[in-house]
């Protein structure tokens, strides 16, 4: 029978002398914002919330004035569309951008005949949008990923009308399986402590908002929960595949010491890479009103 560990069980690490493949690495001359244009079609099979989630936590924000009834809608570092084509199946107008061109191609060929979405390849430091051209603004992880993520910050206040929402979604927990965690700890051990080429802490976020006046708005999403098993091997065989750009800027020696080390770890648990960890993440919002 499979070991099922709880979230944040870890258990030490065991020498291991084997062999590695060699880790697959997106090209090494990325700029400082993270393209994800090397894993485009592996991003959605990583990185899911349930839609029926983000439809309740839209509704919340509907009924609390943050989102307006109908609108134009900007999904800056969009993706492939996940945090806002439950909008455009609503009726909003959305219109989405993201450093990565097969990225932006993979939203668009998600939309549904009729929905008013478009999505286009942009700096989101430089959005091809006048003053006040969006009712409210959708991002998901976007500010870690930019440097200088305060220009990127003012860029969509600015495109956004007064009154308007910035609204920072996060699906709390649910890249923090124990492989992950293993990994991250193991790197932080190295002196690799901001992993990310913008944002690393969700309260400089919050005070820089501040600081160009924004105000803050409360809504909690915290019941808004789900469930997902992650297999210990499958967990390995992501993070040997750069699926993440937590670790895209970590030099290849330090890479592959730490996956080998990883790698080593998880053999020597009792289920080893069948081991399972029930993950319980959950929706958040950072919510900005200009």
């Amino acid at each position: 029978m499979r070991a099922v560990l709880p979230d944040g069980a870890l258990t030490a690490s065991v020498p291991w002398q084997g062999l590695l493949p060699q880790p697959v690495r997106p090209p090494s001359d990325f700029s400082p914002t993270s393209d994800f244009s090397p894993i485009a079609g592996r991003y959605d099979a990583t990185r899911d919330v349930p839609p029926g989630l983000l439809d309740a936590a839209y509704d919340r924000m509907i009924a609390a004035g943050l989102l307006p009834a109908a609108g134009t809608i900007l999904d800056a570092g969009c993706g492939t569309g996940q945090m806002s084509l439950p909008l455009a199946a609503r009726g909003y107008a959305i219109e989405g951008f993201d450093i990565s061109g097969p990225m932006v191609a993979l939203a668009q060929a998600k939309c549904r005949p009729g929905w008013p979405a478009r999505y286009r390849q942009a700096d989101v430091r430089a959005l091809p949008l006048p003053d006040g051209a969006v009712d409210a603004v959708v991002v998901s992880k976007l500010f870690q990923h930019v440097s200088g993520w305060q220009d990127a910050c003012r860029e969509l206040l600015r495109v956004l009308k007064p009154g308007g929402a910035l609204i920072h979604l996060a699906d709390r927990g649910a890249f923090g399986n124990p492989v992950r965690r293993y990994f991250a700890a193991m790197a932080e051990g190295m002196g690799f402590v901001d992993r990310f080429p913008g944002m690393q802490r969700r309260a400089d976020l919050v005070a820089f908002a501040r600081s160009t006046g924004a105000a803050v708005a409360a809504l909690d999403l915290t019941d808004l929960r789900w469930a997902k098993d992650v297999r210990y091997g499958d967990a390995w065989d992501q993070i040997r595949d750069r699926l993440f750009a937590e670790f895209w800027y970590l030099p290849d020696s330090a890479y592959a010491q730490i996956l080998a080390d990883t790698a080593d770890w998880i053999e020597a648990l009792p289920d080893g890479r069948d081991t399972v960890a029930r993950m319980t993440p959950w929706l958040d919002a950072d919510i900005f009103r200009r």
